[in-house]
């Protein structure tokens, strides 16, 4: 509905059966035309994980733009490392010379132990803008705090070192609605 509105293409991703009556997944909307597209589940399958990714034509350049949310619980690190292999494997299955982005809810901060495993190849965008965001007495947040009771940037947008140079980096989506609604329990992220 939301891609229909914005006369953009949507791509969605899940473990679920395509009949069945709820899907959780993950999904790209994208007003580029679409070159490929592939998906992988995330282990534990019992997790309900997966990535999407589309290779978009970018103006004449081949761009590839990953989507995953990893899992959700404090104590689960060792599992959101195993879903990142997972996720680093397929984006070096399918990226072939193409620069590439990945983005999503990693329930994780950027500088967390779990996600130093793509500093070597990914810069966290907004965190390369903002060096300071994620320290102080407020830190920069991405937990809408009408839903959360702690502040944390847990959803990233992270660029192949080398191929991207971040420009803008800002929160978006973090006001009510004049009716009192929140577009989501989480902030959205813009990246330039």
């Amino acid at each position: 509905t939301i891609a229909e509105a914005l006369g953009y293409t949507a791509y969605f991703v899940s473990n679920d059966a395509a009949d069945a009556v709820r899907r959780y997944g993950n999904a790209i909307l994208t007003r580029d035309p679409v070159l490929e597209r592939s998906w992988r589940p995330l282990a534990p399958l019992d997790d309900y994980r997966s990535v999407a990714h589309v290779r978009v034509d970018l103006h004449g350049t081949p761009v590839n733009v990953y989507a995953t949310h990893l899992h959700h619980t404090a104590e689960g690190a060792a599992i959101r490392e195993r879903q990142l292999g997972d996720v680093l494997a397929h984006v070096d299955a399918t990226a072939g010379d193409a620069p590439s982005l990945l983005a999503g809810d990693f329930n994780s901060p950027a500088a967390s132990p779990g996600l130093r495993v793509l500093d070597a190849r990914f810069a966290d965008a907004y965190g390369t803008l903002h060096p300071d965001a994620d320290t102080g007495d407020a830190p920069a947040t991405t937990l809408n705090p009408a839903f959360f009771d702690y502040r944390s940037r847990i959803d990233h947008v992270f660029v192949e070192r080398g191929r991207f140079e971040p420009i803008e980096a800002r929160i978006v989506l973090d006001a009510a609605g004049a009716d009192g609604t929140w577009p989501s329990d989480h902030f959205g992220l813009y990246v330039r």
